[in-house]
């Protein structure tokens, strides 16, 4: 093949990956689908290397262990008039 059959052929196989990728978004069922992380390359690498890293401390382990602090408070209403 030529070089310019080679890339006829080429974009012949990314129209038709442009169409499948078309068709099959309009044949998605959502409910299926979950997104996991929206994020950049170098976000992604910082995030693998921290994953792989020995240094990770979940949230979980550094929460403190202790009975839910409940909040009460009482409001107080001074009025300087009186109705009689």
């Amino acid at each position: 093949m030529t070089d310019k059959s080679l890339e006829l052929e080429l974009r012949m196989v990314m129209e038709g990956l442009e169409e499948l990728a078309t068709i099959s978004s309009y044949h998605c069922q959502l409910e299926q689908c979950r997104i996991l992380s929206v994020e950049t390359v170098a976000e992604a690498q910082q995030r693998e290397l921290a994953e792989s890293s020995d240094n990770v401390v979940t949230l979980e382990s550094r929460r403190r262990q202790q009975s839910p602090t409940f909040i009460s408070k009482a409001l107080r209403f001074r009025d300087s008039h009186s109705f009689s």
